[in-house]
């Protein structure tokens, strides 16, 4: 398998933790060109990281990918059993794609102090911390976020809760989490899948943000 990701791609990351976690070997390589490239297009039309490619066939978008991880590899699961904890989990994986991420990604734009709105930051923030409430109340830590063992729900918000609290930083704003989702993320940040996927994560993100800082 061929691994198209980054290592300052966040979905990139949220696919690696799940790739570990199922033991898949692969190989990770820089999209060719860079993704926007028509190189990289003819791979993958949509130009997007990540995404996967075995022999001919190719697939994008980190959910579908996830999903065909947790089919093709059965073992460790990353879904219960029940019909309803599936839907939850899904549930949770939609609510991090959809409403969670996207405030977060919107700040990577205020980064820079010269080009920055702190009136932005500020509505940004407060979307960040009502989306932190909402999933604070459908947390179930077991010690995973609904499971007593790595679920697909724990993979986004294992590189987006930090993520936020980083990028925050940067534009000089805190984040303080609440307490349940911060227990559970002093928790599955030790499972191993995640600690060796989120480690090149961590760097790149580190060297973005304080560049002057790495060298």
């Amino acid at each position: 398998m061929i691994f198209y990701a980054t290592a300052l791609s966040s979905y990139s990351a949220k696919v690696r933790i799940a790739l570990c976690a199922k033991g898949v070997v692969f190989e990770e390589r820089l999209p060719p060109g860079g993704y926007r490239s028509a190189q990289y297009q003819a791979i993958v039309p949509m130009g997007k990281l990540p995404a996967i490619q075995e022999g001919d066939w190719v697939l994008s978008e980190s959910e579908a990918i996830n999903e065909y991880l947790e089919e093709r590899y059965p073992e460790p699961p990353l879904l219960p059993q029940g019909a309803q904890e599936r839907a939850q989990v899904r549930f949770l994986c939609r609510f991090h794609d959809l409403y969670l991420e996207p405030p977060v990604r919107a700040l990577f734009a205020q980064v820079d102090p010269a080009k920055r709105d702190a009136e932005r930051v500020s509505l940004l923030r407060q979307d960040i911390v009502r989306r932190l409430g909402q999933l604070a109340q459908w947390a179930r830590p077991q010690p995973y976020l609904l499971t007593a063992s790595l679920s697909l729900a724990d993979c986004g918000p294992l590189v987006t809760l930090p993520l936020a609290g980083a990028v925050l930083s940067a534009c000089g704003q805190a984040l303080v989490l609440p307490d349940v989702l911060q227990r559970w993320l002093d928790a599955a940040s030790q499972h191993p899948a995640a600690a060796q996927a989120l480690l090149p994560w961590h760097q790149a993100t580190q060297a973005w943000l304080y560049p002057k800082e790495v060298r």
